[in-house]
Parts: C-alpha cells; sequence; structure tokens
C-alpha cells in the first residue's frame, strides 16, 4: 500500500470513525459501537505524537554511536502505527460505515466481533502507549 493511499485510508477511516457519535438508534450494539469508536479516537489522538517521537529518535541515532537503543524504540514506535493502521483496514472490513456512524442493527456475528474488536483497540491501545513511554525515556536520558 503506497504512503498516499495509506493517508487517504486513515483521514477517511478518522471521518467516519468520529462521525459515530451522531448514532440514531438505542440499544446495546450502538453504544458498544461508540464505546469502540471513543477508544480509536483516544488511540488516534497519539498517533501525531508517534511521528514526532520517530524524528526524534532518528536524529539522536544519526548523532549516536550507540544506535542501538534508538532503533529498536524506532522500530517499536512503527509496529505500534502499522497496528493501528491494521486494525482499522480490519475494523473496516468487518463493519460498514452504516454500522460504525447510524447506529445500523448488527447481525449476532457482528455482535460477537465488536467484542473481540473491543478487545483488540485496547490491547493496541497499550502497545501505543508502552512504545511512547520507551521513546520518551530513552529522550529523556
Amino acid at each position: 500500500m503506497t504512503k498516499g493511499l495509506r493517508t487517504s485510508l486513515l483521514i477517511l477511516m478518522l471521518t467516519l470513525f468520529v462521525s459515530v457519535s451522531h448514532s440514531q438508534e438505542s440499544g446495546e450494539e450502538p453504544n458498544k459501537m461508540i464505546s469502540v469508536m471513543a477508544s480509536h479516537d483516544e488511540v488516534m489522538n497519539d498517533m501525531p505524537k508517534l511521528s514526532k517521537l520517530i524524528n526524534k529518535l532518528t536524529t539522536r541515532a544519526n548523532a549516536s554511536y550507540k544506535k542501538e537503543k534508538y532503533e529498536l524504540a524506532i522500530k517499536n514506535l512503527k509496529a505500534a502505527n502499522q497496528s493501528m493502521v491494521s486494525w482499522m483496514e480490519n475494523f473496516s472490513e468487518r463493519f460498514d460505515a452504516d454500522e460504525m456512524m447510524k447506529g445500523k442493527q448488527l447481525t449476532e456475528e457482528k455482535k460477537k466481533w465488536l467484542l473481540e474488536e473491543e478487545k483488540k483497540i485496547a490491547l493496541l491501545k497499550e502497545e501505543i502507549d508502552l512504545s511512547i513511554s520507551q521513546a520518551e525515556r530513552i529522550l529523556n536520558n
């Protein structure tokens, strides 16, 4: 996937996910979807920080004879970023725009998927938080 296509996909997904708060139906499923999308939005807020940290670590690595710690932190940040991209791609393959944005009724299978996605986004948040924490710790030493 090209960088431009990936960026366009991320922008599209962010727009779709932010719009979920306009759900028109009530009940457990839309609330669960809103919760998952809120978790997504929270994680998305950290994405610019990943890029900034990668740039700072790269600069430090280029100026250092001991590049390993910087390179490992960069690798972890990039892996966290890729995990987010993959999560969004997979999520959009499982759920359509009406399910995400308008609270469209989910099938039983999709209800199970939504529970899976809730767990996945929580783990993803942990991965991103850990990679950010590690990078900041390295930069502050």
